[in-house]
């Protein structure tokens, strides 16, 4: 492959990842707004969806929120029917929070055509292909996590959240 051909393909992907990015953006919204939640809302449902039930601060933690706006989140969350907290029996102070049933189908119902039509695609791709692509998401997903701490870094302490721990995806 010559440089010229490479640099053309390094373009089409900058470009395509924009696209697919935007997509998801547009998807993201369509589920906020069927859901009646903001975005915030929905980047905790998103953490609750993929990681079952967790503690209210590493939830804090994951959508990029302090622990106050973090119970004022959960507040609307729970007035919605989407969530719920789960009070520590020994510990009182100890809060887990969870999807409620209804929430986890109603959200199933918009991202799981997605993700069902998304494992067939992928069914597609070798081993190596796939990978591959596994490598470029989270090489891509640290580098946007840093960047996204870059620019909260440049606008001072008051626009840094809590740090979020990595990824337990699968």
């Amino acid at each position: 492959m010559s440089n010229n051909s490479k640099l053309k393909l390094l373009q089409a992907i900058g470009d395509r990842v924009q696209a697919y990015q935007d997509a998801t953006d547009e998807m993201d919204e369509a589920v906020a707004r069927a859901l009646d939640v903001n975005r915030t809302d929905l980047r905790c449902l998103s953490v609750l969806s993929r990681l079952g039930t967790v503690t209210a601060g590493e939830l804090a933690a994951m959508a990029g929120v302090t622990r106050g706006a973090m119970t004022t989140a959960l507040d609307r969350l729970e007035r919605a029917g989407h969530a719920k907290r789960l009070w520590g029996a020994a510990d009182r102070r100890s809060v887990r929070v969870e999807l409620t049933d209804d929430a986890r189908k109603r959200i199933w119902a918009m991202y799981g055509p997605l993700a069902e039509e998304g494992a067939k695609r992928l069914q597609k791709y070798t081993r190596p292909e796939l990978a591959a692509v596994l490598r470029y998401l989270e090489e891509g997903r640290t580098l946007q996590r840093a960047q996204a701490e870059r620019i909260r870094q440049s606008l001072g302490p008051a626009a840094r959240p809590p740090s979020a721990p990595s990824s337990r995806r699968p």
